[in-house]
């Protein structure tokens, strides 16, 4: 199967960048938002830790082309310190 090179992310509209997912997913290639000022992204950890104060997890938005481009939550390590960087450049702009 070819993946599509011309993706974006419909939160930031970025290019979604080919990724090896993990091996115990089963997981062939996915496409996966890797902007650090994607709107998803900063705020899916301030969601995490309504649940969750001590986690350091964020997600970014994902694509699986073997599920016809099916989206979802890809659970990312972020940690307070690099969001709360992430947040500060954005407020730069």
């Amino acid at each position: 199967m070819e993946i599509e090179k011309d993706r974006k992310c419909p939160h930031c509209g970025s290019t979604l960048q080919p990724m090896e997912g993990p091996p115990e997913t089963g997981w062939g290639i996915i496409l996966v938002c890797d902007n650090n000022q994607c709107p998803y992204f900063l705020g899916s950890n301030d969601t995490v830790h309504e649940f969750n104060p001590e986690s350091a997890i964020g997600f970014r938005y994902a694509e699986n082309p073997d599920n016809g481009y099916q989206d979802f939550c890809l659970a990312a390590y972020c940690g307070e310190s690099f969001i709360d960087a992430c947040k500060e450049g954005s407020d730069k702009k």
